[in-house]
């Protein structure tokens, strides 16, 4: 299985809210992972061990980029290992690198709309993300080329185009959302047409 990566801004048409569950974060006196049932709050209150935690996903990652294709079960432990990590340390920096992280295995497994939910995620959790254009124009491609919900597809390119007015991908995105209607091979004949009334 390979593992398709959409780690720099591009248009991606081969190829998030929180599929992880909430977690309350409280104080741990031990060096193992310690899970307690809460009966007031009916949820798991999780003490783990943020080290030995970040090696795991560091090693399960190194065994994944090893693997051509990628081992199937290494990819689904990886994807919700991913968001868990965001489920248990929120703040931390590396938790939106941790979810796209997420949404490409999803994606690479054919699980498109687990995918676009983690996408999701990082919108709305971390509105701030150094990434956030790529978040955003990725999450509009897999909506139109992978799941062809053209009506959710034009509202994201139009929140992509909203958002980042500048960027490079304007166009790509305003072109979807005037043409999203038309098949590939439509697509194509247009394409070849328009290229064809240009001067020579």
């Amino acid at each position: 299985m390979k593992i398709t990566m959409n780690y720099s801004i591009k248009p991606v048409h081969l190829i998030l809210t929180a599929f992880a569950f909430p977690l309350l974060m409280t104080a741990c006196g031990s060096d193992e992972e310690e899970v307690i049932y809460d009966e007031k709050q009916d949820d798991y209150v999780s003490h783990v061990d943020y080290a030995a935690f970040s090696k795991e996903l560091e090693d399960l990652e190194k065994k994944i980029l090893s693997q051509n294709p990628a081992d199937e079960n290494l990819l689904k432990e990886a994807t919700t290992k991913f968001q868990d990590f965001a489920g248990y340390f929120p703040e931390d920096p590396k938790a939106p690198d941790y979810l796209l992280k997420a949404s490409d295995y999803a994606l690479t497994l054919g699980q498109i709309e687990k995918s676009v939910k983690i996408l999701d995620r990082i919108i709305t959790e971390y509105p701030n993300y150094n990434r956030m254009e790529d978040v955003m124009y990725n999450k509009a491609d897999h909506l139109d080329f992978n799941l062809r919900d053209t009506t959710a597809a034009k509202i994201a390119y139009q929140e992509f185009i909203d958002k980042y007015p500048n960027s490079d991908l304007v166009d790509d995105a305003q072109s979807r959302i005037e043409n999203i209607a038309l098949s590939l091979e439509d697509l194509a004949d247009k394409f070849i047409k328009d290229m064809e009334k240009k001067p020579q």
